[in-house]
C-alpha cells in the first residue's frame, strides 16, 4: 500500500501495512543496523527466552517465559515443547529478546546509535502520523521478536474497549529474505472474534525486510495470527504496543473511586 491507502485501510479496515522508505528513509537507514541476514549467529543469540502458552481442555492454563543464555538453548527448549504439548491447545510459542537494541552489550551493531531511545522514536512518528498521536498522549512498549521453525501466534485480539488501554500495534519487519510459502506472514481476518468458524483472511503481509505493518485496537481489534514456521527459517520482528496515557490515568482515577 501507498502511504495515502494505509491511511485509508486504517481507517475502514482496521490494518494496514506501507514501506518504512516511504515514510522516512531516515527511519529505513537507522533500521538497516537491525536487519537480519540469514546464518547471522551473532544476532540471533540476542533472542534467548521464550514465550508459551498452554490452554488446555477442563485444566488450569500455563503461561510460560523460559530464560536461557543463547538461542541454541531457547530454541532446544522450543522443540521440546513442540514434542511434549499438544499443539491445538498452545495459542501461541515464539522466542524474544531481554534486551532491546540499543540496551545490549553483545549486539555491536547499534553500538554506534547514541541515542537509546532511537527505535522507539521511529514508533512514535508512525503513531503520530497515523494517529496524531505521540509521546504526550501514548507509551511505547517495545519487544524484538524471532519466530523459528515451528513457532506460530494462533487467532486472537490484543484487546479494545473500555477496560483496555491500547492504542495499536506497530510491527515492522527485520528479514533479508523472506518467501510467503516459508509461513509466518501476518493473517488479518474479516472479523474480530478469533473462535469465529465462519473467518477469513481477508489481508495477508509477509514479513520482508522495511514492511511495516498497523493494527488498530481502538475500534476495530480484529482477529489475527502468524503462521507456523516452515523450514528452518528465522522471522524477526520489532514491535510495539502504544497504549493511551489518558486512558490509562481514567481507569487509574475511576478503580479509586470504586
Amino acid at each position: 500500500m501507498t502511504l495515502e491507502e494505509s491511511k485509508k485501510s486504517l481507517k475502514l479496515n482496521g490494518y494496514c501495512d506501507f514501506e518504512l522508505k516511504d515514510l522516512n528513509e531516515e527511519f529505513y537507514n537507522l533500521f538497516e543496523s537491525l536487519k537480519y541476514i540469514d546464518g547471522d549467529t551473532q544476532y540471533l543469540n540476542e533472542f534467548n527466552s521464550v514465550r508459551f502458552d498452554y490452554k488446555p481442555d477442563n485444566e488450569f492454563d500455563m503461561n510460560k517465559n523460559y530464560h536461557f543464555n543463547s538461542f541454541a538453548e531457547s530454541d532446544n527448549k522450543k522443540n521440546e515443547i513442540i514434542k511434549e504439548y499438544d499443539e491445538k491447545h498452545i495459542p501461541q510459542l515464539w522466542l524474544y529478546a531481554v534486551r532491546l537494541p540499543t540496551n545490549s552489550e553483545d549486539f555491536s551493531r547499534t553500538k554506534h546509535i547514541k541515542d537509546k531511545n532511537a527505535f522507539d522514536n521511529v514508533f512514535y512518528r508512525i503513531s503520530e502520523y497515523f494517529y496524531g498521536e505521540n509521546e504526550k498522549n501514548v507509551n511505547m512498549g517495545l519487544q524484538w521478536t524471532c519466530y523459528s521453525e515451528g513457532c506460530f501466534l494462533k487467532d486472537h485480539n490484543d484487546g479494545q474497549g473500555d477496560e483496555y488501554q491500547n492504542t495499536c500495534a506497530i510491527l515492522i519487519y527485520l528479514n533479508d529474505e523472506w518467501e510467503q510459502d516459508w509461513g509466518g506472514n501476518l493473517i488479518l481476518r474479516n472479523t474480530k472474534n478469533p473462535n469465529d468458524k465462519d473467518r477469513f483472511t481477508q489481508y495477508k503481509v509477509v514479513p520482508k525486510f522495511g514492511k511495516v505493518a498497523i493494527i488498530d485496537l481502538k475500534i476495530f481489534d480484529v482477529s489475527h495470527a502468524v503462521e507456523k514456521i516452515i523450514g528452518d527459517h528465522k522471522r524477526c520482528t520489532l514491535l510495539a504496543f502504544a497504549t493511551s496515557k489518558t486512558k490509562r490515568d481514567k481507569i487509574k482515577i475511576e478503580k479509586k473511586v470504586i
